[in-house]
């Protein structure tokens, strides 16, 4: 039975705006991965095939809630599927000669354009061992290469596939593809203020007043407002009233982040934290789990991390001005706490070929921060068209560092000599499992000749990338001159750590130097008649975690005498003309990055906030 969406938003609406008792009715809640204010996109195999898509719903919150329906979400554009698709309730994924099998429900309905709603003609009450739902289409002749409509995040249970030709057994791929549906399931259920949370393992400083992000997750229909917790820690227990600075909308599973400040960390080691919501909204929470619990390890400090970020790139590949902008903004935001680096292929900056890259790169523009996760220098882990990549550097951000690391170089004529100090908070046994690795980069690139134009495919896109920032090549031609160029990777130790670069045993808070020079004169030809700025990215690297990077420190590179070893002169040279990365001369300085160029003739950036 198809109804029309407006119906149901007017009363889902009407619900949640008058608010909903605790325990006197049954209320309909929705449950999707597609939370408020986050943009879809559609995804597909491109091949003329059959798809059936699901998500699990298994949470001990819902057991005796009732699946009425779900609202399946298409394409604007449907012309590539058969007029009739179907929506199932299973307890167990199968396939049968290409062909979906459900063991609970199958219902159809009429395909089209937008959210169509479909109500089961049996209701389903969830039970302890959860239930999977799921639509399935199939394409016409003139096929849809992409009928799917996913939000670009990962979350398990949230994307199960399976396809009549690509994918011929149910699989998860939510993680593998970093998307999940954005089909919604709507539950009748007497749940309406519930919310668990969870606490993420920790280090703190002894003598530190630590701050725990809890995540509170909302398990009923109603919004979550406010909540009341209690706190054990260190034989402590601390009751208190929480109101969220962002209210949680009413959707399961939907989230926000609750700051919790812990009282004095005392004395060294590892610590049990648990935190269980009493009640939400001020009502008892009617959650079926409550409390959270995690490991907080005192030591003597808390090591600054600093992701590395790698990004793979060249002049001749029409998608990567994204990356050029997405690293000029986290240069921006952090300045010299941002370590990154740009890969250069096929263009003059090439210095490292690909087959030697320390990454799996299948594809231009890329990108991976610390070496063990691949997200994308602009959007980050999140391809709406807008700048998140400080999002996801923000996540890593907030891993622990392992040990305090910082770097000085100097230069005098060819040599480049770099000395990293690093500061353990604890003593440990390293016996080689962590491995110092240094890079040297160049900023400051720019050249006239066809090499140096940026290619650019972004013109025309600027509803897709909508943002000012991407200005310059929405709003340009199919081909940038006059960009600089900066982070570009000239020199590295090696691919991987340098073995014995650290003592097989450190003590804690006792500072350990290590020396590494590089020789300019090995890449003479790519730095021939340009006017560049040195930094040297020093990488701590774990040998038993794939060498991905625990933590990073940049260092300018300064002349034997102390100097930035930019040309001297420099020093005294003053601005003479403003450009924008398209080349444009400007009459002042403009809001974002300009190329400055110098009395003395040298070219300088300059980032205006």
């Amino acid at each position: 039975m198809i109804k029309r969406i407006s119906t149901l938003l007017a009363t889902f609406g009407l619900a949640l705006s008058f608010g909903l008792n605790a325990n006197a009715q049954t209320s309909q809640m929705v449950y999707t991965y597609h939370h408020a204010g986050e943009s879809t996109t559609t995804w597909g195999t491109s091949k003329h095939e059959n798809y059936d898509v699901a998500i699990h719903i298994n949470d001990a919150s819902l057991v005796g809630s009732t699946i009425t329906g779900i609202r399946v979400p298409l394409p604007t554009d449907v012309s590539g599927l058969e007029p009739k698709g179907a929506v199932f309730l299973t307890k167990t994924l199968s396939v049968k000669s290409t062909a979906n099998v459900a063991d609970v429900e199958v219902d159809s309905f009429d395909v089209s354009s937008g959210m169509v709603e479909v109500s089961f003609q049996q209701p389903y009450t969830i039970t302890s061992d959860g239930i999977y739902v799921g639509y399935s289409l199939k394409t016409s002749t003139n096929f849809d290469k992409t009928p799917l409509v996913v939000v670009s995040k990962s979350e398990a249970d949230g994307f199960w596939i399976h396809t009549s030709r690509t994918y011929r057994k149910y699989t998860d791929k939510s993680s593998t593809l970093g998307v999940v549906s954005a089909m919604e399931v709507f539950i009748n259920t007497n749940v309406t203020d519930a919310a668990t949370a969870t606490l993420t393992d920790q280090y703190a400083q002894i003598g530190a007043k630590p701050t725990l992000n809890a995540t509170i997750i909302n398990k009923g229909c109603n919004g979550v407002q406010s909540v009341d917790y209690t706190l054990n820690f260190q034989g402590q227990t601390i009751t208190r009233h929480a109101d969220l600075t962002t209210a949680i909308p009413g959707y399961f599973n939907s989230t926000a982040t609750l700051p919790v400040e812990l009282p004095t960390v005392e004395g060294a080691g590892q610590k049990t934290v648990s935190l269980t919501i009493d009640k939400v909204n001020g009502v008892d929470n009617l959650a079926a789990n409550k409390e959270a619990t995690a490991t907080l390890t005192a030591i003597a400090f808390v090591p600054t991390k600093r992701p590395l970020v790698e990004e793979y790139t060249g002049t001749w590949c029409g998608w990567c001005p994204r990356g050029f902008v997405g690293m000029e903004n986290l240069y921006a935001t952090y300045g010299d706490d941002f370590c990154g680096v740009a890969y250069h292929n096929g263009d003059p900056m090439e210095t490292i070929a690909s087959n030697a890259y320390p990454n799996n790169v299948e594809g231009f523009p890329d990108a991976w921060i610390d070496r063990n996760h691949e997200t994308d220098a602009y959007c980050g882990d999140n391809y709406d068209g807008h700048y998140h990549a400080n999002v996801t550097y923000e996540q890593f951000k907030q891993l622990f560092g392992v040990a305090d690391i910082s770097v000085k170089a100097s230069q005098s004529g060819n040599t480049i000599t770099a000395t990293a100090t690093t500061k353990f908070p604890s003593t440990m046994e390293l016996n080689d499992r962590y491995q110092l690795g240094f890079i040297l980069t160049g900023n400051g690139f720019t050249g006239t000749g066809s090499d140096w134009q940026q290619s650019n495919y972004y013109p025309g896109y600027a509803s897709s990338y909508p943002d000012a920032d991407m200005n310059t090549f929405t709003q340009g031609s199919s081909h940038v001159s006059g960009l600089v160029f900066n982070f570009v990777i000239l020199e590295r130790s090696g691919a991987n750590g340098i073995s014995n670069s650290l003592p097989a045993t450190v003590n804690e808070s006792e500072e350990n130097t290590y020396t590494y020079t590089f020789d300019l004169s090995k890449v003479s030809s790519i730095i021939a008649d340009q006017n560049l700025t040195y930094d040297v990215i020093a990488i701590l690297l774990d040998t038993q975690d794939d060498n991905s990077c625990v933590n990073a420190a940049k260092g300018h590179v300064e002349s034997a005498t102390g100097i930035s070893n930019v040309n001297a002169d420099a020093k005294k040279a003053t601005a003479q003309s403003y450009y924008s990365l398209d080349g444009k001369q400007l009459t002042a300085p403009a809001k974002g990055l300009n190329i400055v160029k110098m009395s003395d003739g040298s070219v300088k950036k300059m980032i205006v906030k």
